[in-house]
């Protein structure tokens, strides 16, 4: 196997590239950038991403493309919504305020094998599928697990795992301070929650814990990761439902102020009850079969490879943590 290449560049340049994607329309390229010749691979805008240029591709029958992939391919920029506060998946590198993120490196690939641009619209997580619905994106990249609502709605592209040895779920993170409150999910009835809204976190915490005490206990929506964790710092909420990897990637970051419950006492969200889709998926606008369809192969060509387990692997590093900290 070829192995990915993770291309840096120098701040300035990585920060020129970012300003100049996000200021951009959905799917306008340069204005000065010819149609027929997109920029793409090592040219493109978010080249820093990954290096394809030693990555095979999978046989794309494009000739009869129609709806939004016949427009993508017709203007030569695939455009996706994410909301950056999915460490490793999609993040900001605060040493440089840079995008990075394996999903964010999965899309550069996507983007390189249909032949044209990336381009990345930074929103809120409750704003990434409207976008999607109302056209201003093509495809959404969010850290996205399957939901029945979702399934019903839109297009979803088949799952990708990042580190299939990781044991996954969803749990709760609080103060660490508070650690001998908590044993089970049943002692959360009863207090205040925050979970990003629409998220699989906040569906969990409905089901699982406000049913249990539907009067007294609270799940406040937020738009990002980012504000819950500023509201338990700050004592306005008694816990975070979310990831159980991003759940131990910001306890780390916390030194020591904030902690996991599955990694505390191996407390999380029963799934079973919602089936077995494994991985995140991308979504795209309902009856966009072409594009999605389309999307499946090369995910499907990147899973059969590996590589998509090599990047999240480097964006654990650049992210600064790993499965094994």
């Amino acid at each position: 196997m070829k192995a990915t290449k993770l291309v840096k560049m120098t701040a300035a340049a990585a920060m020129a590239i970012t300003m100049t994607a996000c200021s951009s329309g959905s799917a306008s390229g340069s204005s000065s950038a010819a149609p027929a010749e997109p920029k793409t691979g090592v040219n493109s805008t978010y080249a820093y991403l990954l290096d394809t240029s030693d990555l095979e591709f999978p046989e794309l029958d494009l000739s009869n493309a129609e709806g939004v992939l016949a427009s993508v391919l017709e203007k030569g920029v695939l455009t996706i919504a994410t909301s950056p506060d999915y460490p490793c998946r999609e993040f900001i590198d605060a040493s440089d305020n840079t995008l990075y993120g394996s999903e964010m490196m999965m899309a550069k690939y996507i983007a390189d094998a249909l032949g044209v641009d990336l381009a990345v619209e930074q929103m809120d997580f409750n704003a990434t599928l409207a976008a999607v619905d109302t056209g201003k994106v093509d495809l959404a990249m969010s850290g996205y697990g399957w939901k029945k609502d979702r399934e019903e709605n839109y297009e979803l592209s088949i799952g990708y795992v990042g580190d299939p040895n990781a044991e996954s779920g969803h749990t709760l993170l609080i103060r660490a301070e508070d650690i001998d409150k908590y044993n089970s999910l049943e002692d959360f009835a009863g207090t205040h929650i925050i979970a990003q809204a629409n998220s699989l976190q906040e569906m969990y915490a409905t089901d699982q814990i406000v049913a249990l005490d539907p009067e007294n206990t609270v799940l406040e929506p937020v738009t990002s990761l980012a504000d819950a964790i500023m509201s338990i710092n700050a004592d306005k909420c008694d816990a975070v439902s979310m990831d159980k990897t991003t759940a131990k990637q910001y306890a780390a970051q916390s030194e020591g102020t904030l902690i996991s419950m599955a990694e505390a006492k191996g407390v999380q969200y029963d799934t079973s009850m919602y089936g077995n889709h494994e991985g995140n998926i991308a979504a795209a606008k309902k009856g966009e079969t072409d594009l999605i369809e389309t999307v499946n192969e090369i995910i499907q060509f990147v899973e059969d490879h590996g590589w998509y387990q090599e990047w999240y692997k480097i964006a654990e590093e650049q992210a600064g943590v790993g499965t094994d900290e």
